[in-house]
């Protein structure tokens, strides 16, 4: 094998390793949970937030994962903290959220919603969606 081939073949080996190393730092949820959001807004009903847990460092129960300012009900315009397992007809409170997806509906003006984890008596933020008006 030429020098030169050889070359070009150690610097693409060597590129692909560093891709692979960007992409799994990329993807590796480091956290207590990692979240992904899908918005879609509306106008005249409430705006849905589909949410979906993609990882973390901690086995979450369904009964322990809350989420603030999700619509109880539309007319009067009430909204207030909500577990997942409240919004997930199939999932009971000890059921883990293992990469489980809950639709969410929010308020018109709703610019963050918490995602808070509840043991005992503490209560922690381990995620939050922030409306970004560029997405649409």
């Amino acid at each position: 094998m030429s020098p030169k081939r050889r070359a070009t073949l150690l610097g693409a080996a060597g590129a692909a390793g560093f891709g692979a190393i960007w992409y799994h730092e990329l993807t590796e949820c480091a956290e207590i949970a990692c979240f992904s959001f899908e918005y879609q807004g509306a106008d005249d009903a409430p705006n849905k937030l589909d949410v979906q847990h993609t990882g973390g460092q901690e086995e979450l129960r369904a009964g322990d994962v809350y989420f603030s300012e999700v619509v109880v009900d539309w007319e009067s315009r009430e909204t207030d903290t909500l577990a997942w397992s409240e919004l997930d007809d199939e999932m009971e409170q000890g059921d883990t959220i293992d990469g489980d997806e809950v639709r969410l509906y929010l308020m018109t003006g709703t610019d963050i919603l918490e995602i808070l984890w509840r043991q005992e008596d503490d209560e922690e933020v381990i995620g939050a969606w922030v409306y970004d008006d560029d997405v649409r």
